[in-house]
């Protein structure tokens, strides 16, 4: 009998499911986690209230005490943020409500997978600007260009962009949001390893959107919860697609006791800068790698070849350390890249015999 496909959709026939890479490992230094984890004090505070929570209740809809704690803090209300299952979530969200078939979305090449994956669920069409070739920096005239475009709707900058590693110039970014017709979305994941920000401009520019998770620096990736700022119209049509018990309770509870207690958190945030500087020179040292300056938990490192890529990978994945590939044809077809997250200063020190290793034993191009 002939198979019936007619269910089938045609504009996921070339998607891939996204890899997590769940392989085993000694060392786990491909997911920008933060290495300290969460400090004991906290996860005392977060068990203690964890015993009074109603779990037969369904969650708060809109994570009311969580979002006016955050919300508060950067000087703004719950009209002007959304909580969601990580910043993925919140991305699929934001397409959701401002793109659909036939719409055109646009982002740096390279740039966060999501981005693409979700735009091509969404049936949207998908284009990539490269960054430049000597410095990652932004080319906001070609931005615009595609921008102005009848069809598009969305720009993601991710600032300090992923994998690069590195923060766009600001005046490129509000030349983009003034005269684009789009709406702007800056992804500031790695915030609190730079301390860069566009919260100032949400009420400056009604095409602005901001959005952080509590996955990085605050150790709570497990958990999933992230967060969406932007002006009172904006949300409003986020919620329209927004489930509406999106964030369980215990992930509610548990970001808003680790942000109550950020300060805490400040000492494993400084390390994770140490290290970055620290793993970035010593790197550099090791031929023929290249380790790009970073301010994020992670650092770029530049590896030659394609096949530089793979040997150092599995070579490095057979010493049970797992990093992540980071290359991008659309930005260069010649230039090959890992990913690799800032440990603490042991796992980093295996790493660094780990491509010492590399270097010595194995033919690298």
């Amino acid at each position: 009998m002939k198979k019936n496909k007619k269910f089938y959709r045609d504009n996921l026939k070339e998607l891939k499911p996204y890899d997590p890479h769940e392989v085993p490992y000694k060392i786990k230094l491909n997911a920008n986690e933060n290495p300290y984890g969460l400090p004991e004090e906290i996860i005392e505070e977060i068990l203690s209230e964890a015993k009074n929570l109603k779990y037969f209740r369904y969650p708060s809809a809109n994570s009311v005490k969580l979002s006016e704690i955050v919300s508060s803090f950067c000087g703004l209300n719950r009209d002007n943020i959304v909580i969601g299952n990580g910043s993925d979530e919140l991305i699929d969200y934001l397409i959701k409500a401002f793109s659909e078939k036939g719409r055109r979305i646009i982002t740096t090449a390279p740039s966060f997978a999501m981005y693409k994956i979700y735009s091509i669920i969404s049936g949207s069409n998908f284009a990539q600007i490269p960054l430049n070739q000597s410095n990652f920096s932004l080319n906001e005239d070609k931005v615009l260009e595609e921008a102005k475009k009848e069809d598009s709707s969305i720009i993601f900058i991710a600032y300090p962009n992923a994998p690069t590693g590195n923060y766009f110039a600001e005046d490129k970014i509000i030349k983009i949001i003034e005269e684009s017709g789009c709406l702007v979305v800056v992804d500031e994941a790695y915030y609190e390893f730079g301390k860069k920000t566009f919260v100032p401009f949400i009420s400056r520019y009604d095409n602005l959107v901001i959005i952080r998770t509590f996955s990085k620096a605050y150790s709570i990736a497990s958990l999933r919860v992230g967060y969406l700022l932007s002006n009172p119209e904006i949300i409003n049509e986020i919620r329209k697609v927004k489930s509406p018990f999106n964030v369980n309770t215990f992930s509610q509870l548990v970001a808003q006791v680790v942000f109550e207690n950020k300060e805490i958190l400040k000492d494993s945030i400084k390390k994770i800068i140490e290290e970055r500087e620290k793993l970035t020179n010593r790197i550099n040292e090791i031929p023929p790698f290249k380790a790009h300056p970073s301010r994020t938990n992670f650092v770029l490192v530049e590896v030659g070849s394609k096949e530089n890529s793979d040997l150092v990978y599995n070579n490095l994945l057979e010493q049970g350390i797992l990093v992540q590939t980071a290359s991008d044809p659309i930005f260069s077809t010649s230039r090959y890249f890992l990913r690799i997250t800032v440990g603490n200063e042991e796992e980093n020190d295996i790493l660094v015999k780990g491509l010492e290793i590399v270097s010595k034993n194995r033919s690298l191009k």
